[in-house]
């Protein structure tokens, strides 16, 4: 059986130097950073020219390359034509992985939980507009599900960013069910709704399992999609494929961070 019905895209690894053109509070504990620049479009680079910046998939991922704090840029990759050689400039940077939020008029958007201690949250908290950024990637795309008539969209915070990018984009085609885990009330973000897609909000790790325990759970093609904290995920993940017998390849179940 194949890992995934998501068809993959593959995209040339690309360095990005962008600028940071807005800052702004999506909620309590989410931050918004739109960044833009030139380098979204093709530009040159040693031995041939760099592709325009593409992301065909809702859970697609970028590495931003974080300054330390008290520092203006972090060590960076040595940039080709298709590869990048990392090391070169002092050391590899700290570097996190984000799902672009939104990709549309020479902007892309990057949403930061702002937890305590985080190299990335940190930098959320302090950068302005003005400021450089890097970023790396995507290097793939994958594309929604082929041959299935639901979706189970699940995760908590650090997930809404997928989860709200692809409900921007609902296809149409399908029914879903979503279950978003956030600490509190002031976590909930305005999603886009649809006919078909229902949106449950729970508090804590306990609640989460429990609301993807109790979803309906109709006699058709499921595709489940389960980010988060990685002791969630594995219970939630455990429940889908005992429980619910969800085949591999339509079961996609990610550690974004742990506790």
């Amino acid at each position: 059986m194949a890992r995934t019905r998501r068809e993959a895209v593959n995209w040339p690894t690309i360095l990005r130097e962008l600028r940071v053109v807005r800052v702004a509070d999506v909620t309590a504990t989410t931050r918004r950073v739109t960044l833009a620049g030139e380098q979204l479009e093709e530009f040159p680079v040693a031995g041939g020219t760099a592709a325009p910046f593409r992301s065909e998939g809702f859970d697609d991922h970028v590495k931003l390359l974080v300054p330390l704090e008290g520092t203006d840029r972090p060590p960076l990759p040595v940039q080709g034509p298709d590869r990048l050689e990392w090391g070169g400039a002092g050391g590899r940077p700290v570097a996190k992985d984000y799902t672009p939020r939104r990709f549309a008029d020479g902007e892309l958007d990057l949403d930061f939980v702002l937890h305590e201690g985080g190299f990335a949250a940190g930098w959320a908290r302090r950068t302005q507009p003005g400021d450089p950024a890097w970023i790396v990637g995507p290097t793939r795309s994958l594309l929604l599900p082929a041959g299935v008539d639901r979706l189970v969209l699940t995760g908590d915070e650090t997930a809404l960013p997928a989860i709200a990018r692809l409900l921007d984009a609902w296809p149409g085609t399908m029914t879903a069910d979503v279950v978003v885990e956030v600490a509190s009330p002031a976590g909930v973000q305005d999603l886009t709704a649809h006919d078909g897609v229902t949106v449950q909000w729970v508090h804590g790790a306990d609640a989460w399992v429990e609301a993807v325990r109790d979803l309906p759970w109709p006699d058709v093609p499921t595709f489940c999609w389960v980010a988060g904290e990685s002791g969630a995920v594995r219970q939630v993940r455990r429940h889908l494929a005992d429980d619910r017998v969800v085949p591999r390849d339509c079961l996609d179940a990610t550690g974004y961070w742990r506790r």
